[in-house]
């Protein structure tokens, strides 16, 4: 049956499509060359078992198996925890302070900030960093066994939230809030399935995050009222991503969700929609197409760089076609912004910003000519690291940042470490 149906597709399978991402697999082209060196069997094998007859419902029967006999999900890094809650696994060990970077690492990225954020300031923008809350930290007594039985330590969320408050940065702490309302809303604030915060609390997060943006820029944005609200067990967009990507047979019960129905209002005498730039993670993505409070109440300057490394949002013309963000006039493009807010979730935060406040403060903080010939130097001696070029060639092809870009920063790092 597999092979009638692989060479004669008489069943239709395109209500199992299987969710997630996957390289597509071209057929091999036939020669001699690929016959001699052996590259084309195990292409031509490889493209045979990913175009199998009947391939998605085996793939669906495994995973079924596999989630409803032993809670395993067959699925990188997903975790079924207590309550049948889905968790990440790098996001627990990040809970528990597995990855935590360092107070000194800590204290000097918060500096670079701290400069930024004022630079912008002396030039009429604000500056705001946003902790988006993450759903392991956030369902911590949901975690499995094995992982609460587990010591915690120092996390980078602890650290920098702690330190950005002590520094008097313009943070916005939405992880200490989903706390607080975590035992008084009336609807989760997290999917059982999702990996991101729920519909409902996306509204309370933007809510929350324009409100403080208002009140520090001094500027009124345009309104938006909530018309009514959808009560219902059918999760909508990214509340049932992670549950997608299981490829069950059986889609797993789910949480009642409520999803209001927000109507945006055009600005009135007064109002005004400012530029802005967000960078962000995926949780970026919640303002934009699930609800779209930014499209909605920001100018038309307005962009989004997806881990400070694409353009998203709001790319223009005369970008490259790549959007690659690291490739820009970023000078330019940042002081073209009335309003810079820096969105990452607890999680995340063990690369900190992702390199934009590393990156401003060169920028907009330029060193004095003494400081730069120290960093110059550190910058000869890491090039004469075959190990350290290794390693930043290959973040250079995966991040798509210039590798001059990469020695300079860690140079500017190690110089920064040192200073008392």
């Amino acid at each position: 049956m597999p092979a009638l149906q692989t060479s004669f597709p008489i069943v239709p399978l395109d209500r199992i499509k299987l969710q997630g991402y996957a390289e597509p697999v071209p057929r091999p082209q036939l020669n001699w060359s690929a016959l001699l060196n052996n590259t084309y069997q195990p292409a031509l094998e490889h493209y045979l078992e990913s175009h199998l007859g009947f391939r998605e419902v085996f793939i669906r029967l495994r995973n079924q198996a596999a989630y409803t006999f032993f809670r395993v999900c067959k699925a990188n890094f997903v975790l079924v925890g207590e309550d049948d809650v889905l968790l990440d696994e790098n996001s627990i060990l990040a809970y528990l302070g597995r990855d935590f970077k360092g107070e000194q690492t800590v204290r000097m990225n918060v500096r670079k900030l701290k400069a930024v954020q004022d630079t912008l300031a002396g030039r009429g923008k604000l500056l705001i960093f946003a902790i988006a809350p993450d759903k392991a930290n956030y369902f911590s007594e949901y975690h499995p066994p094995r992982f609460r039985q587990q010591p915690r330590s120092q996390t980078n969320y602890a650290a920098y939230a702690r330190e950005m408050k002590r520094q008097r940065i313009n943070v916005l702490d939405l992880a200490a809030l989903f706390q607080q309302w975590k035992d008084t809303v009336s609807y989760p604030l997290f999917p059982r399935g999702g990996i991101h915060w729920s519909g409902y609390g996306i509204t309370l997060a933007a809510d929350t995050l324009l409100r403080y943006m208002e009140q520090r820029a001094h500027v009124d944005l345009p309104d938006y009222v909530t018309l009514s609200r959808t009560v219902t067990h059918k999760p909508r967009d990214t509340d049932n991503d992670i549950a997608r990507s299981l490829n069950l047979i059986w889609k797993p019960e789910t949480y009642k969700m409520v999803y209001p129905n927000i109507q945006f209002r055009p600005p009135t005498a007064g109002q005004r929609r400012p530029n802005a730039l967000f960078v962000g993670d995926s949780f970026v993505w919640s303002f934009l197409e699930f609800y779209p409070y930014i499209p909605n109440l920001f100018g038309s300057k307005t962009q989004f760089w997806y881990y400070n490394m694409k353009v998203d949002y709001g790319a223009r013309a005369d970008m490259p076609a790549d959007w690659n963000a690291w490739t820009l006039d970023r000078k330019a493009e940042i002081l073209s912004q009335d309003v810079i807010v820096l969105l990452f979730n607890q999680g995340n935060l063990v690369n900190f910003d992702s390199g934009f406040s590393a990156n401003a403060y060169e920028l907009l903080c330029p060193y004095p000519p003494t400081e730069l010939k120290r960093i110059e130097a550190l910058e000869q001696e890491l090039l004469k690291s075959p190990s350290i070029q290794k390693i930043l060639w290959e973040r250079s092809a995966a991040s798509g940042r210039d590798y001059n870009s990469l020695i300079r920063e860690i140079a500017i790092n190690q110089y920064e470490l040192q200073k008392p």
